[in-house]
């Protein structure tokens, strides 16, 4: 189901809310909001924000909503205060009251999936129609946040869809994605992508996915001892599941693009792009195995041998 909206003794402390923001807020997207300023004039019903990592893409989602709901930045700041910390983006001013409701999912026109949390399914899509229907409570539209949509599974990506088709004239929709090509071409059709600045493959490792990735490159690379890890008891979990299927989508995602800046996206590069649409598809049933509580090992393990015989007899043509 969606974000739930908090209760009054269950709100997060305002500081911390906002920081989801802060990614954003970098004077070097500058050009990127005053993109979104403009679209905001005439917004698409369907915004697709594509590229950079999931961090930055998830910060500009909640920005490009709080620019339909925030009081004013000059009921917050002083026109010094404005300058230094916005330049010439002065809106939206990310600590009014309606931009901490944006932030902490509270506020009443704000509907927010994310399926890094599993809770983009078919019921999810079922209480997202009914809403829908529904004019807005306060605001002028209602703002529908999908995240990390590469994840959808084909049968809520079609519910989603039936949605998009019968349009509420006070609904807009925000999907972000790794990469625009990894969405049901249907989807994609239907909305405005726009595309933030890719970042070094590498750079944006942590520990745990750098010693992943290694050993997912020496798999496929020749079949490497990388069951021999996962065999092991207790030694993968949901969490550890989830980072392993964001790895392969990351580099999915850059060979599709033709970024070839780590092994793994150079290997997948080599494939035609329809053979890594589909691997993707597998991954998203991966995730959908996880949000059922599927023993995660065996999840990753079947994840991962059907990828290594697909990769090995699929051709290079």
């Amino acid at each position: 189901m969606a974000v739930t909206k908090k209760t009054e003794d269950q709100l997060p402390d305002k500081d911390e809310a906002v920081k989801i923001f802060e990614p954003a807020l970098l004077p070097n997207y500058d050009l990127f909001k005053e993109k979104l300023h403009r679209l905001k004039q005439n917004p698409p019903q369907l915004l697709h924000i594509e590229g950079g990592s999931a961090e930055l893409r998830t910060a500009f989602a909640h920005y490009y909503a709080a620019l339909f709901f925030c009081q004013s930045p000059a009921a917050c700041f002083n026109d010094m205060e404005k300058g230094f910390a916005y330049g010439s983006v002065l809106t939206p001013c990310t600590h009014c009251a309606e931009c901490y409701k944006v932030a902490a999912h509270m506020h009443p026109d704000l509907m927010v999936y994310d399926s890094r949390e599993g809770n983009i399914d078919v019921d999810s899509m079922r209480e997202l129609k009914k809403i829908s229907t529904e004019a807005p409570r306060y605001a002028d539209r209602r703002l529908v946040l999908l995240l990390e949509t590469q994840n959808l599974s084909a049968v809520s990506g079609n519910a989603i869809l039936k949605l998009l088709e019968e349009p509420n004239p006070y609904n807009l929709y925000v999907f972000t994605m790794s990469q625009r090509e990894m969405v049901l071409p249907t989807l994609l059709s239907r909305g405005f992508a726009v595309t933030l600045p890719w970042k070094d493959v590498l750079s944006e490792l942590s520990e745990t996915e750098k010693e992943w990735e290694t050993l997912l490159i020496k798999f496929f690379q020749n079949g490497g001892s990388l069951f021999d890890k996962t065999s092991v008891k207790g030694a993968v979990d949901a969490d550890l599941a989830r980072c392993i299927c964001g790895i392969l989508q990351k580099n999915f995602a850059h060979a599709m693009a033709g970024r070839k800046e780590s092994f793994l996206a150079s290997y997948f590069a080599s494939f035609p792009f329809r053979r890594l649409f589909e691997a993707n598809e597998r991954v998203v049933l991966c995730y959908e195995m996880l949000s059922l509580m599927v023993n995660p090992t065996y999840a990753v393990e079947a994840l991962l041998a059907e990828l290594f015989v697909f990769f090995k007899t699929a051709g290079k043509v």
